[in-house]
C-alpha cells in the first residue's frame, strides 16, 4: 500500500478541502482465497493486494477476490461498497457447504486510476475490471466489467461518458497530485471539444465502403448481439458496430476520447472501451467462460491492425466467440496468429477501407 505524499489542500468552488494520502475510514477489509480452501497454493502463489496513492476506503467497504487485487491511484471505494469476486456456483453445494470447496475459480480484480465505486454499490463476481475514472453509481449492482471513463448504474447500464477526462489523461502525463488539484473541469471539456471538432472527421473515414461488413453482420443481428472490436486505428467501424452492444479493447488510449464522444453524441450508450489489451488475454463479455452455466461470448469479433500492436493468437480470438460466431481478421495479422484452431473455419474474404480481411466461423 502506497501511503506516500502529503495532504493536498484543493479548491472546491469558493472553498477548499483536504485530500489525504491513502487511508481507511474504518472497517474496510480485504480477502484473498482462504488458505484452508486453496490447499495447493505455496506462499509465493498467494494473491497480492497492491494499492496506489491517494486511495480512499470508506467505512464498511471491502474486497473479496480470488486473485491479485490492483487498485490504482486516486480510486475511491465509498462507504458500504463491496467487490465480491467469488463464484459459489448455484449448481454446486448448497448454502454454507459451498465453503468446504475451493473458494473461487475467478481471476483477480483491477480498479484503474480514479475509479469510483459509489456508496453501498456491489460489484459482482464477473467484474474483473473497473476502468479509468469510471463510476459505479450509488446502490448499483453490476456483474460485468466497466469501461474506461464510463458512469454506470444498476446492472452496468451506461448513463454517461467522460471523454474530456480520457483526453486529459491520454495526452498529458499528469501526476496524481496535479489531477486532484484541477478545479476547472469545464475548461478541460471546452479544450477537448475544440480538439474533437478538428480531429474527428478524418478518423471517421466517411468515404470508406463498409457494405461488405454491414451485409455480414445482418445474419448475426439480434436484440442482444455483442461485438468485440480489437486494436482499432480509426473510428470508421464504430458507427456500424455500435448498432449492437460493442466492446472495444485497445493497446492505446489515443482513440478512447473520440469513441466516447461519438457514442455520447449519438446516444449509443452500449459501448465499452478498455485500454489494457495484451496479446495474452482478451476481455470476455463477462470475466469468465460461463455465467451460471449460461453461454456467453461475442457474436462477432473484428481484429484490426493498428500499427505497433501485438498480434493476438488465434486460440485467444476463438475463445471469445460464441458457437456460430464470426471472426473478421486483418490479413496482416494472420502470419503471427499461430495455427488455426480446429473450431475455426474460413468462410469468406472482405475488403474494408482498402484493407483485406478474412472471415472465420466458430463451429
Amino acid at each position: 500500500m502506497d501511503t506516500s505524499g502529503d495532504p493536498l489542500l484543493v479548491k472546491e468552488g469558493a472553498g477548499q478541502h483536504w485530500i489525504l494520502p491513502t487511508h481507511f475510514e474504518g472497517g474496510a477489509y480485504f480477502s484473498a482465497p482462504h488458505a484452508d480452501h486453496q490447499y495447493a497454493l505455496a506462499a509465493h502463489q498467494i494473491p497480492r493486494i497492491d494499492i496506489g496513492r491517494y486511495v480512499r476506503f470508506g467505512k464498511g467497504s471491502g474486497i473479496n477476490a480470488g486473485g491479485d487485487i490492483t487498485i490504482g491511484d486516486g480510486a475511491w471505494l465509498s462507504p458500504g461498497s463491496l467487490l465480491l469476486r467469488q463464484d459459489h456456483s448455484a449448481y454446486g453445494r448448497p448454502s454454507i457447504g459451498a465453503r468446504t470447496v475451493s473458494m473461487t475459480d475467478q481471476p483477480g480484480v483491477v480498479l484503474r486510476d480514479y475509479a469510483w465505486v459509489g456508496r453501498d454499490a456491489m460489484v459482482g463476481w464477473n467484474s474483473d475490471y473497473l476502468g479509468l475514472a469510471s463510476v459505479v453509481g450509488t446502490r448499483s449492482f453490476i456483474n460485468s466489467w466497466v469501461g474506461d471513463y464510463s458512469i454506470v448504474g444498476d446492472h452496468g447500464r451506461i448513463l454517461q461518458y467522460q471523454p474530456f477526462k480520457a483526453f486529459l489523461f491520454g495526452r498529458f502525463q499528469l501526476s496524481v497530485e496535479e489531477v486532484l488539484r484541477i478545479s476547472d473541469w469545464g475548461k478541460v471539456d471546452a479544450d477537448w471539444l475544440r480538439t474533437y471538432a478538428a480531429e474527428s472527421g478524418p478518423l471517421l473515414g466517411s468515404g470508406d465502403d463498409l457494405s461488405e461488413l454491414a451485409e455480414l453482420t445482418t445474419e448475426l443481428r439480434h436484440p442482444r448481439m455483442r461485438t468485440l472490436l480489437l486494436k482499432p486505428d480509426s473510428l470508421r467501424l464504430v458507427p456500424l458496430l455500435a448498432e449492437a452492444r460493442l466492446d472495444i479493447a485497445t493497446h492505446s488510449p489515443a482513440l478512447t476520447p473520440h469513441v466516447l464522444q461519438w457514442a455520447g453524441d449519438h446516444k449509443a450508450l452500449r459501448v465499452r472501451v478498455r485500454s489494457d489489451l495484451t496479446g495474452a488475454a482478451l476481455p470476455f463479455e463477462t470475466a469468465g467462460h460461463f455465467h451460471y452455466n449460461k453461454r456467453t461470448g461475442y457474436d462477432l469479433t473484428v481484429s484490426e491492425h493498428a500499427p505497433g500492436t501485438t498480434v493476438v493468437p488465434f486460440a485467444e480470438l476463438e475463445r471469445t466467440l460464441l458457437q456460430g460466431g464470426l471472426l473478421v481478421s486483418d490479413v496482416r495479422d494472420l502470419p503471427g496468429g499461430g495455427p488455426l484452431p480446429d473450431n475455426l473455419v474460413e468462410t469468406a474474404d472482405l475488403t474494408l477501407a482498402g484493407n483485406q480481411y478474412k472471415v472465420f466461423r466458430k463451429k
